[in-house]
């Protein structure tokens, strides 16, 4: 009887262990599960910050562009600055039919260069939902890295172009969109849109605003720099806004 018992201890015991081990083996593994989610969840986070910033860099350049035309005008015009603060990129004289024209509800400006490597703006539909993928309209806006004379050396990379830009062909400084005369090495994710919009200022107390009937009778110049990007399946966006003056 003594070894009948002391045999059924043993085997109680030895399924106690099992049980026990059992038991270790589940929280370990919900433990590692835990940890690895929270891992991807962190680099997601950190992905997606990174975006974000990189976003807000080229929103901010796409507003330090605009800007910049204004005090380029003024320059280039010095006769006439406020007839001629809101002539459109690379106008060689200032007329009416040269002034910047305003988008609308479905236009847009996309920064690029033309064939001669100018910055400038080039009007296009404007239809960012990049939910549904891209379509040749959104391609526009697509910031793309971009070759500035067309070369390659063997292994498909311009040195010749990184050697005298004094960077890498991948740096976000030499991005743009809309090219007409340069080959796109690669794109980002990054798709920027320039919106335009004129008001007048009211010649009397209350000051107000209202919108400007054409550009040759604006006060201000509204400008809208906005970048979306994708990140899975969502659709992400930075937008800044700045009022340019055509007074200095």
């Amino acid at each position: 009887m003594m070894k009948k018992i002391g045999s059924k201890k043993w085997a109680m015991k030895r399924g106690e262990t099992i049980v026990e081990v059992l038991v270790a083996l589940v929280v370990v593994t919900i433990g590692a599960a835990t940890a690895t989610s929270l891992i991807v969840a962190s680099l997601k986070a950190n992905q997606f910050n990174k975006d974000s910033l990189v976003a807000l860099n080229l929103a901010q350049e796409g507003l330090e562009y605009m800007h910049n035309l204004r005090d380029t005008n003024w320059i280039k015009f010095s006769g006439n600055t406020q007839g001629c603060w809101n002539t459109v990129p690379n106008s060689a004289t200032c007329s009416v039919a040269n002034l910047l024209p305003a988008t609308t509800a479905t236009s847009g400006y996309a920064l690029g260069m033309d064939a001669s490597s100018n910055n400038t703006l080039i009007a296009t539909a404007k239809a960012l939902d990049l939910t549904d993928g891209t379509d040749a309209v959104e391609e526009k806006y697509r910031m793309s890295y971009f070759d500035l004379d067309n070369s390659t050396d063997s292994d498909g990379i311009d040195r010749a172009d990184s050697a005298s830009l004094g960077a890498k062909l991948d740096d976000y400084d030499y991005i743009g969109s809309g090219y007409t005369g340069h080959t796109v090495v690669d794109k980002s994710k990054f798709y920027r849109s320039i919106e335009v919009q004129y008001k007048t200022i009211a010649a009397s107390s209350p000051w107000g605003l209202s919108a400007a009937g054409s550009p040759s009778v604006a006060d201000l110049m509204v400008v809208t720099s906005t970048v979306d990007w994708m990140d899975g399946a969502a659709q992400h966006q930075v937008k800044l806004s700045s009022s340019l003056t055509r007074y200095k």
